[in-house]
């Protein structure tokens, strides 16, 4: 197999059908139960979806207009910027002692939402960073059709195994989910690999700049969380949603329906970045909590 086929496979199957078992696998751990907190703590749970709709959008955008590189990258910087949370967020925040339930449904919001914004977002930077110099053609309803066949209809799919048949669903999700992240992430290490000599010349200003979009991110978020008075656990939800992030969901758009592999370097770059910064955050919190234990047991 030559290399060129190498990456068609990666970018027309690989990717897409990992990202298509990922969200099955996803939808495997859902029930109505987890929408039905949606309806629980809406204050909190507006002003966590307002913010990720509004602040990494913001600064994503800063920063392509400002630093980024190259074309392909400003665009890579906003996918990223609007990536919804991703289901790892849950883990960290109740590792952190965080308000889980309002961590799971800013995910299930954010999700939803995602598919309904992301191809604007996309269609739109494409425009206006690469111009007629990009010969790509993403016309908007295939744009959305491609994201909801790859997102939506898998997890759905999932959900609705987990309903009717919840003794399959337990017995496939670990191993579906295992599977489909193990060939994601070497499609991950292929597309980085192709794009060693773009990653050699801009190494430094992506890890800056993916560097500075979380640690901005983090601290406006964090002092508008004070502002709104909201309590140390909800704070916990909302700062770590704003962490982790759905980069495999970016990747697709970058690779397989816009076919430029350059845009996928901020989400990868990303992936190791958001991390180490989410587990400080995760260590400060913990001792946060630990410190807090004893007045919030005196109030209460």
């Amino acid at each position: 197999m030559q290399y060129s086929d190498m990456m068609a496979l990666i970018g027309d199957w690989l990717l897409p059908g990992s990202l298509v078992c990922v969200m099955a696998a996803m939808g495997l751990s859902l029930t109505a139960d987890d929408f039905r907190m949606v309806f629980r703590n809406r204050r909190a749970l507006v002003f966590g979806v307002a913010s990720m709709m509004v602040v990494p959008p913001l600064i994503g955008l800063a920063m392509a207009l400002t630093v980024a590189p190259t074309p392909g990258l400003a665009v890579g910087f906003i996918l990223l910027a609007t990536t919804p949370g991703g289901m790892l967020s849950n883990l960290f925040t109740d590792m952190a002692k965080g308000d889980l339930a309002l961590s799971m449904s800013m995910t299930l919001v954010l999700s939803m939402i995602y598919i309904v914004v992301v191809p604007f977002y996309a269609h739109f930077a494409i425009l206006h960073f690469m111009g007629v110099e990009a010969d790509v053609d993403v016309p908007l309803g295939a744009f959305i059709w491609n994201i909801f066949s790859i997102t939506v209809l898998p997890a759905a799919a999932g959900f609705a195994i987990r309903a009717l048949r919840p003794t399959l669903a337990a017995r496939i999700k670990a191993p579906l989910k295992l599977g489909a992240t193990l060939v994601l992430f070497t499609s991950f290490g292929f597309i980085l690999a192709d794009q060693l000599p773009v990653l050699r010349v801009n190494l430094g200003a992506l890890f800056w700049i993916t560097l500075a979009i979380n640690l901005i991110t983090l601290v406006v978020v964090l002092a508008s969380v004070k502002m709104m008075r909201f309590n140390r656990r909800e704070g916990v939800a909302i700062g770590v949603e704003h962490l982790m992030r759905q980069e495999g969901t970016a990747i697709f758009i970058a690779v397989s329906i816009v076919g430029n592999n350059e845009m996928s370097l901020p989400m990868i770059m990303n992936t190791p970045v958001a991390l180490v910064v989410v587990l400080l955050f995760v260590v400060a919190a913990r001792r946060l909590a630990v410190e807090s234990a004893p007045k919030e047991a005196s109030l209460a």
